[in-house]
């Protein structure tokens, strides 16, 4: 592997490995006996939803000012973020900086894919991206339950100690091989623009304005406002379940146990999402597949732990395949499926939160059952 790889790749798995790190131990990081699951979920979501709110005007300032500054930026803000998390005891503090790890996140996703989509072997290394991005999903949780044992925080400490040799990377020599010279499209053409156009087209808050009412129109007058909203259910409700169920399975998981279970998703999205691809298919079929698969594994969550994240890791992995087929099929610019990606995000940012209100009275089975059924509301909605 050459050295640019390198960098982008221990980025990727750094980075995804302290998102996920906190899930197994979100019960202690919320304050143990005496914390309340809405701060519980408000850890959780508050990642998601700071990637959901920057992804796509830190996507078109990467075109501005060059992808590596920004993922520059991201590896950062990720890197401090978990310093301060690994540090810190204080919930409200936690929530912060979780929402700024998401920042981070939201920083270096579109910036990255960008710098890979430039390499001659682009859909080589976009695998082997993606493969990474998973694996450190994957190794994120299960190493946060093993180790648990050992210090609550030591995945965290590990990852975030991780996230900083990447940052040394990225800003020394190794970094330059990444994008040398290179700058988004939108900024190359404006060099070319008389100084005062230029100057007026620096600012970042005309073009995101252009692109929320470009992003209106195709959510609205396409099937992309459907597929957006199947994307937001579905990592609504997994999220609803991965947040809340280190505290459902305390009585009877333990935390490497947990982390096992939760690590099986990721590596179940891993094969799901290579299955789908060459199966002989339409994305509706692909889409609907997963949703059962998904749908199922919640039910299943409640006996069977290992069996129920193996099965909503794969119905997860061949739905988004077929979604993203689904939204290729009406634009496959890189626009649409940033705006796409923001549905993950705001699925797994929000579900957690909404169900945090129902769960007092309808107790967590009832409210994974619950969620499940609405999952399961999918197939009412019609894709052309």
């Amino acid at each position: 592997m050459n050295l640019k790889k390198l960098t982008l790749y221990s980025s990727v798995f750094a980075l995804q490995g302290l998102s996920n790190a906190v899930i197994p131990i979100l019960p202690e990081l919320a304050g143990g006996d005496s914390g309340s699951i809405a701060v519980s979920s408000l850890i959780f979501s508050g990642y998601f939803m700071g990637a959901f709110i920057s992804l796509v005007p830190l996507g078109i300032l990467a075109d501005r000012i060059g992808n590596l500054k920004v993922i520059r930026f991201g590896m950062l803000l990720t890197a401090l973020a978990g310093f301060v998390i690994t540090f810190s005891d204080i919930p409200l503090i936690l929530g912060i900086f979780r929402f700024l790890e998401g920042v981070g996140c939201g920083a270096f996703f579109p910036a990255a894919f960008s710098i890979l989509a430039e390499w001659e072997d682009s859909q080589q290394s976009l695998g082997e991206f993606n493969f990474l991005l998973n694996a450190g999903l994957a190794a994120g949780v299960f190493f946060s339950g093993m180790l648990a044992g050992v210090g609550i925080k030591t995945a965290i400490a590990s990852f975030t100690f991780l996230a900083g040799l990447s940052c040394i990377l990225l800003l020394s020599k190794a970094g330059e091989l990444l994008s040398p010279n290179r700058y988004g499209k939108e900024f190359t053409h404006s060099e070319s623009k008389s100084p005062a156009k230029s100057q007026q087209d620096t600012s970042l808050l005309p073009e995101l304005k252009s692109y929320l009412v470009k992003a209106r129109k195709t959510m609205f007058q396409t099937d992309l406002g459907k597929i957006w909203g199947i994307s937001v259910l579905l990592y609504g409700t997994t999220g609803l379940l991965n947040a809340n169920y280190a505290d459902y399975s305390a009585s009877f998981l333990s935390k490497p146990e947990l982390g096992l279970a939760i690590s099986v998703s990721y590596l179940a999205a891993m094969i799901s999402s290579l299955i789908a691809g060459r199966a002989d298919l339409n994305y509706k079929n692909i889409v609907r597949t997963g949703i059962i698969l998904a749908a199922a594994g919640i039910f299943l969550s409640v006996k069977l732990p290992l069996l129920a994240f193996f099965f909503i890791g794969a119905g997860g992995g061949a739905a988004v395949v077929g979604l993203i087929t689904a939204v290729s099929r009406i634009n496959s610019s890189g626009f649409a499926m940033g705006l796409f990606n923001t549905g993950i995000y705001a699925g797994l940012g929000m579900g957690p939160i909404l169900g945090s209100f129902f769960l007092g009275p309808l107790g967590y089975e009832t409210l994974f059952f619950g969620s499940a059924v609405a999952l399961l509301s999918v197939f009412f909605v019609k894709l052309e």
